[in-house]
């Protein structure tokens, strides 16, 4: 009996992160172009994929979210035409890097530390991005040493500031109406 109740937890786990992964992955196309703000790097967009693998993380933990942003990434990169695949390393970075905290501090409390962990989220993402920037996609792009402090200043910092509130605002509206479903979901695992 206990391992047909295993089978039916292990089967829900999985098809809630492939659900969700495939929610994600639609939701990375609906993007929103943020050039007119960032004139320097004019291919910088907000787009809510996010979203999913931070409300996967509160259902199943942490690692279903981590999958979640990980398989968004696979699907993106298997239809992409950009063969650098820096776009699909950043967006995996900044997602599990604003997803961590908002997951630990919603599973805990989300009244008493949702808004902490959405905030802290942001400001994780934002300097991991700051390091996969200097390290990995400026690099890639040859972007000059001299310049790449400058951008992290003036555009890369501020964008992911933007890019953490704008999905701590989505996900702060869109909690009150999942919460019914999040508890209703927690239980079947």
């Amino acid at each position: 009996m206990k391992e047909v109740i295993n089978m039916k937890r292990s089967t829900f786990y999985y098809a809630l992160v492939g659900v969700m992964s495939a929610v994600a992955f639609a939701l990375y196309y609906l993007e929103m172009p943020v050039a007119f703000l960032f004139p320097a790097a004019p291919y910088l967009k907000i787009d809510f994929s996010d979203v999913p693998a931070i409300f996967t993380g509160v259902i199943a933990g942490p690692i279903a979210g981590v999958l979640v942003q990980l398989l968004k990434n696979i699907m993106h990169i298997s239809i992409t035409k950009e063969p650098a695949l820096s776009g699909e390393i950043a967006n995996f970075a900044a997602g599990v890097a604003l997803m961590l905290p908002a997951v630990f501090a919603f599973r805990k409390d989300f009244k008493k530390y949702g808004v902490i962990g959405l905030i802290a989220g942001t400001l994780s993402a934002t300097l991991v991005m700051v390091l996969v920037n200097l390290f990995i996609t400026m690099p890639l792009y040859g972007i000059p040493q001299e310049v790449r402090w400058n951008l992290i200043v003036t555009v890369f910092t501020p964008f992911n500031l933007l890019r953490g509130a704008i999905l701590s605002v989505v996900v702060l509206l869109l909690y009150p109406s999942m919460k019914s479903l999040i508890k209703r979901y927690e239980n079947k695992l």
